[in-house]
């Protein structure tokens, strides 16, 4: 288990770094397209329709790239106040295990909407843009399929700390290493 767990934390961390660097693409694009939407209206006295219409779509691209990386980190919203007296117990590690599987769960589901919703937005254009609703409706299942490899990671190693602590530790322990720290950056 821990060579799976080892493997998908590799890919995991790939495919992050490269969905945040493409959501950080997208932030500065948006930023030069809204810096050119406020000159063209307030200093030239003219505006174009569709810069808001892309800013809108480049923001929704940018928030379910940086998705997957903010799960694996753990950085998702919680509510860690009912469980923090019990934290590293083995019910509060068994609850880790349950709220993983049902976070895995809605995600899976949430792939098949993203299709869903790529389907219904193929006959669909953007009023602005003119461009087919199902562009933009893409990033969808790719951050849901991202983000459920990132929680089937967080899955098996909370599933490997309850069965196979010490292993768990072990693996970690290496993690934290600063030499696979220093390969992360």
């Amino acid at each position: 288990m821990s060579t799976l767990v080892f493997l998908l934390d590799r890919f995991n961390r790939q495919t992050t770094r490269w969905a945040g660097h493409a959501a950080t693409l997208l932030l500065a694009a948006m930023l030069v397209v809204m810096i050119v939407h406020v000159v063209y209206r307030y200093a030239l006295g003219d505006s174009f329709g569709w810069t808001e219409e892309l800013s809108r779509y480049m923001m929704v691209w940018m928030a379910f790239l940086y998705f997957p990386a903010a799960h694996k980190k753990g950085l998702n919203a919680s509510l860690d106040l009912c469980t923090e007296w019990f934290r590293g117990s083995r019910p509060w590690q068994l609850l880790q295990l349950l709220i993983e599987a049902a976070i895995l769960a809605s995600l899976i589901w949430c792939i098949q909407l993203g299709f869903d919703r790529i389907e219904r937005g193929a006959t669909t254009q953007s009023l602005a843009l003119g461009i087919p609703m199902a562009q933009v409706y893409y990033i969808l299942p790719i951050s849901f399929a991202l983000t459920a490899l990132c929680s089937l990671e967080r899955l098996l190693r909370s599933a490997h700390a309850l069965f196979c602590p010490r292993e768990a530790a072990q693996l970690t322990a290496r993690d934290r290493a600063p030499d696979n720290r220093q390969a992360e950056l």
